[in-house]
């Protein structure tokens, strides 16, 4: 069965709408008041994500919840199957899918039975089902991994802006400088240079080009979570000479901080000695470099 052209405005378009907050949602919900429903669902199976559903009905008790898993995984792809052949009561059909990333299955349930038109259209819909979970699938994943590369450069103290030719900013976080130092950085850019500095940013060429001129970047505030203990765990001190470390790289003497520690200073050069031992450096200055190079940096 093709679909139809009201189908397909109805159904597909709502299939494939990326920027949907709960996907899947608008599509069940027209696939219900299509079908005459009492419930629309998708069930979705990955190695990475495992179990998942979706679903819209009239009443709160959802079947989707409720069907048999092995059941499930024992269908044949491409063929409809009534509920009552996988041990389930009342009147509904289902039809498994196979996409790159996993299995689909979009079925629908009601309180009379389902003919072979709705039948047909879940078989007609089925493979864009796949793909759409295929999708939604790949997006949450860049999702994830954007996420975390944001938290990282958080940690680094690392902020961006994207900028166009003319310096505006595109994306990103509100740039450090001023319009015109922004548009300075862009007219760098543009003129070949590999990299350009302005006021607190540096702007590098844009990979791809386009209308988005350069990356660039700036010095963000980082609040510390606990560079002690990342301290202590990289090099096995213990909490007493991760903090004299600490203390060093933040500017103090060994007095000042054995004041702020409160130990005396002849214990606070004792931690000290046994910093260089464990570290291999030798000297406040090296001591210093280290701890801003390590791990802790980054806790």
């Amino acid at each position: 069965m093709d679909l139809s052209r009201v189908d397909q405005a109805e159904l597909l378009t709502t299939l494939h709408a990326i920027g949907e907050m709960t996907y899947f949602s608008a599509f069940l919900e027209r696939l219900l008041r299509r079908t005459r429903a009492a419930e629309a669902f998708v069930i979705e199976w990955s190695e990475r994500d495992g179990w998942r559903s979706s679903r819209h009905g009239r009443t709160g008790q959802s079947l989707a919840a409720a069907l048999p898993l092995d059941a499930l995984r024992a269908l044949r792809a491409g063929r409809v199957y009534d509920l009552a052949e996988i041990g389930v009561r009342g009147a509904g059909k289902v039809i498994r899918s196979t996409g790159t990333l996993g299995d689909v299955w979009l079925g629908v349930r009601g309180d009379t039975p389902f003919d072979a038109a709705d039948g047909a259209l879940l078989a007609a819909l089925s493979p864009h089902v796949a793909i759409a979970s295929d999708n939604h699938a790949r997006l949450a994943a860049m999702q994830r991994d954007l996420a975390s590369m944001q938290l990282a450069l958080d940690r680094a103290g690392v902020g961006w802006t994207r900028l166009d030719r003319q310096g505006e900013r595109q994306a990103g976080m509100p740039p450090p400088a001023s319009p015109r130092q922004r548009a300075a950085l862009a007219d760098d850019i543009a003129a070949g240079a590999p990299i350009a500095a302005a006021g607190q940013m540096v702007a590098l060429p844009f990979p791809d080009g386009g209308t988005d001129a350069s990356l660039a970047l700036f010095r963000t505030e980082v609040k510390a979570i606990d560079r002690v203990a990342a301290f202590a765990a990289a090099f096995g001190l213990t909490v007493a000479e991760a903090r004299m470390g600490a203390a060093i790289a933040a500017g103090a003497s060994i007095a000042e901080a054995a004041i702020g520690l409160n130990i005396t200073e002849q214990t606070a050069r004792y931690y000290t000695k046994r910093l260089f031992s464990a570290t291999g450096t030798r000297g406040q200055p090296d001591l210093v470099r280290l701890f801003w190079t390590s791990i802790a940096a980054l806790a």
